[in-house]
């Protein structure tokens, strides 16, 4: 697998959602790359190029493949939004919420611990560059007992792994999130 550098979601990343604090790695799968092991293989890339970009920070984070665990979701699932109409305007005023577990993939978007801008319609939009063929995709969410990349995020606002597969174009996005404040 060899990460796509010029995804036009790292664009978005970089100019409009640069608050984001997940970690997201775009990947061209291989040919006949499918089902539970590609997604695994995904994973291991993924953390190789992590460390790349984390290098930078003398940062660096180890794995234990045989530790590795996924259960298949829906995209349905992996892109549900949040029920709470705060997130379509975001008034006035901090406000405080129960982490919800497992992490969801809108909660690691909108609410990371030093808070966003960012609204439902930015969840959308993002998500619709990064995922155009939902309806051809499959997804994973994966343990997080396999590497020290999520001892910050456990000691409270919470991890998630997620991987997505769209057999249409081939590609394959980790999406990782561990933060703390």
């Amino acid at each position: 697998m060899i990460e796509i550098k010029e995804h036009k979601a790292y664009g978005l990343l970089e100019s409009r959602y640069e608050r984001v604090g997940l970690d997201y790695v775009i990947l061209q799968a291989d040919q006949g790359d499918a089902g539970p092991e590609a997604h695994r293989k995904a994973v291991i890339e993924a953390f190789h190029i992590l460390n790349e970009r984390f290098a930078a920070y003398g940062y660096a984070v180890d794995i234990e493949a045989d530790r590795m665990a996924a259960v298949r979701i829906g995209m349905d699932e992996l892109l549900e939004l949040p029920a709470d109409a705060y997130y379509d305007s975001r008034p006035k005023g901090r406000r405080s919420i129960k982490v919800p577990r497992p992490l969801p993939y809108w909660y690691a978007f909108l609410e990371p611990p030093h808070g966003t801008p960012y609204l439902t319609a930015d969840f959308t939009t993002f998500n619709a560059v990064l995922f155009p063929d939902r309806d051809d995709a499959e997804a994973y969410r994966w343990n997080d007992g396999f590497s020290d990349y999520f001892d910050a995020g456990r000691e409270w606002w919470g991890t998630g792994l997620w991987t997505v597969f769209d057999r249409r174009s081939g590609v394959m996005v980790v999406i990782g999130a561990s933060l703390t404040d």
